[in-house]
């Protein structure tokens, strides 16, 4: 198992490795980006209250739980870079701050497209999980603004994996607002298949497709910068130079 971490640090060995993952990855995430996208938004049957605004929820409830994810990834990459000196991981960390901030701008911003029809709103500013949403999306820049001012990439990392701390506290925020305060923002709605329920088997079987997408989505982009960084970062290693002359 050890040798294996240790292996998958090697930027080389992961450039190899995902190289032969993306295929199969970007397969299935238009696959399934496809059958979420096109059942979800065209084919969904209208909400017995919302009518068809429901479809946008397809790809805020998708964005959003994927947003979470963010910077939970940043710390396990933060804390593996300053403990075992992994530079694969600190690329890691360095790219998601970077998706993480997109996420969390279309979770807002389908949130907000879904509020103006449902609430009459597009913002509140009494509602705990807008705002924590919206604290979450300043972290993500403040990460991205530190390492970009930090010139020593040591002292980078290790201002990253603190912040990741604070982003990790705020995420737990996020996800249990709605039931800590009593705010504009519904509570999450079970996941059932009855077909009495007024989110029935459709809808999230529908919303289930395109979580998956969503976070195929995020594996893909992930590992496309990160390989990216990898070729910047080792472009006088004698394998990317290799590497660039075979392409030639």
């Amino acid at each position: 198992m050890w040798v294996w971490f240790f292996k998958l640090g090697s930027p080389k060995w992961f450039y190899e490795l995902s190289g032969k993952w993306l295929p199969w990855l970007v397969a299935a995430m238009v696959i399934f980006m496809t059958i979420g996208l096109v059942w979800g938004l065209l084919f969904l049957p209208p909400d017995y209250q919302q009518g068809f605004t429901s479809r946008i929820l397809i790809v805020h409830v998708a964005v959003a739980g994927t947003s979470l994810a963010f910077f939970p990834l940043m710390f396990v990459a933060g804390t593996i870079t300053l403990v075992w000196r992994m530079k694969l991981a600190d690329m890691v960390a360095k790219n998601a701050a970077i998706l993480g901030a997109w996420f969390s701008f279309i979770t807002l911003a389908t949130g907000s497209l879904w509020g103006s029809v449902m609430w009459g709103t597009w913002w509140e500013w009494t509602d705990s999980r807008l705002v924590s949403m919206l604290f979450q999306l300043f972290l993500l820049l403040g990460v991205i603004s530190l390492r970009s001012a930090l010139e020593d990439s040591d002292a980078a990392a290790k201002a990253c994996a603190l912040l990741s701390i604070v982003g990790c506290i705020n995420v737990v925020i996020i996800k249990y607002s709605v039931e800590w305060w009593n705010t504009l923002h519904q509570v999450s709605s079970p996941v059932t298949t009855d077909t009495s329920s007024p989110n029935g088997p459709e809808f999230w079987i529908a919303t289930l497709i395109m979580i998956v997408a969503v976070y195929l989505f995020l594996t893909v982009s992930l590992i496309l910068s990160t390989r990216n960084e990898i070729l910047e970062r080792e472009r006088k290693a004698q394998w990317v130079k290799d590497l660039v002359l075979k392409a030639k």
